[in-house]
């Protein structure tokens, strides 16, 4: 499922360190899981989530989301950190950090590189999908360059602005191969150039997040992720 301009991530539960286990799959328990588009070469491949009680090593495949992270309740600040807390009153100053507010209990972890950070070269963004936000079947979408995007997925058509994110609903009925044809129009300007045409499977069990990333080259990228739970 790879191709020129295309990175297909495959179902997340295809690596050990994602398996599930009854307790992360409460839908009681607040979870998040990381998710780190393009992971540069020189990018640490894992860290310490810290969320004001406990350190969480989370590994950061570029093709996959790390495992399932479940976090206190009420509100929190995220660290994250080169290595495990022993000291919770003697915090790394400038490490990333993310609030968390009180309602927000189901979420991911957008992560790219920062390489003003001295502590850890990454910085962290919330994405929110508590209280219905992204449903099994549908696809969160972002579009992380200046380009225009236009997608049609099976039987829906997505169109994306420069910097911009959406929801697509389910491209078809039911769980089954579709046709994925995406096209860009660089810097939002002229005409429109196709980056891949392919058959994606579609699960309608999951959730999905999509990433239209800048590579430095010619075509942008696409990182689809699956989030199956049981």
């Amino acid at each position: 499922m790879t191709a020129i301009g295309l990175i297909y991530a495959a179902n997340a539960e295809s690596l050990d360190d994602t398996k599930l286990t009854d307790k992360t799959e409460s839908s009681s328990k607040r979870t998040c899981r990381i998710v780190f588009p393009g992971r540069p070469n020189d990018a640490p491949k894992f860290a310490y989530i810290f969320d004001g009680r406990e350190s969480h090593q989370v590994r950061f495949p570029s093709m996959n989301f790390s495992k399932v992270i479940t976090l206190p309740e009420g509100k929190i600040t995220l660290l994250l950190l080169p290595t495990t807390v022993s000291d919770p009153e003697n915090l790394p100053t400038g490490a990333p950090q993310l609030k968390i507010k009180e309602d927000i209990r189901d979420f991911y972890i957008l992560l790219s590189p920062d390489t003003s950070n001295s502590t850890l070269p990454i910085q962290m963004r919330l994405i929110n999908t508590s209280d219905g936000k992204l449903k099994p079947g549908e696809t969160l979408w972002f579009n992380l360059t200046d380009h225009t995007i236009v997608a049609k997925l099976g039987e829906k058509e997505v169109s994306l602005t420069p910097e911009s994110e959406t929801v697509s609903k389910d491209p078809v009925s039911s769980s089954g191969y579709y046709r994925a044809e995406f096209q860009y129009q660089p810097h939002a300007k002229g005409d429109s150039y196709r980056i891949t045409e392919q058959h994606w499977w579609h699960d309608a069990g999951s959730r999905h997040l999509g990433f239209i990333v800048n590579t430095g080259g010619r075509l942008p990228k696409i990182y689809f992720y699956r989030d199956f739970r049981l």
